[in-house]
């Protein structure tokens, strides 16, 4: 990964996260990780736990960022939540998946689009 993709990828995370905070949500994890791979936010939503994936680009030119979250994505998304609630001993909870999608336009302020509950 170069270094523009990894500081817009930790850019965007930075964003997503002081925008869903703006909005109340409380964070429960950053960049969680496990053997099997990562979560970059799990945030609660009043009662909801919600499994957030930010995706971050500096235009549109190889498309929107959400649609980098296809179906393989989302499974693995899935599963890794899976194990996020087992450590946490946490299985009677309602949960959401979200992405947050942070478009940087040139000089333009980012454009950030929340999606919510989209798999």
């Amino acid at each position: 990964m170069t270094k523009l993709r990894q500081d817009t990828g930790i850019k965007g995370e930075q964003i997503a996260l002081s925008f869903l905070l703006g909005l109340g949500y409380v964070l429960m994890a950053k960049n969680w990780r496990c053997r099997s791979g990562e979560i970059d936010l799990i945030m609660m939503d009043g009662s909801i736990m919600v499994f957030v994936e930010v995706k971050a680009r500096r235009g549109t030119s190889y498309g929107l960022p959400q649609e980098a979250v296809g179906g393989k994505k989302q499974a693995k998304i899935r599963r890794l939540a899976q194990y996020y609630l087992m450590g946490a001993k946490r299985k009677e909870q309602e949960l959401r998946f979200d992405v947050m999608a942070v478009t940087f336009p040139g000089d333009q302020e980012p454009l950030i689009e929340h999606l919510k509950g989209v798999f």
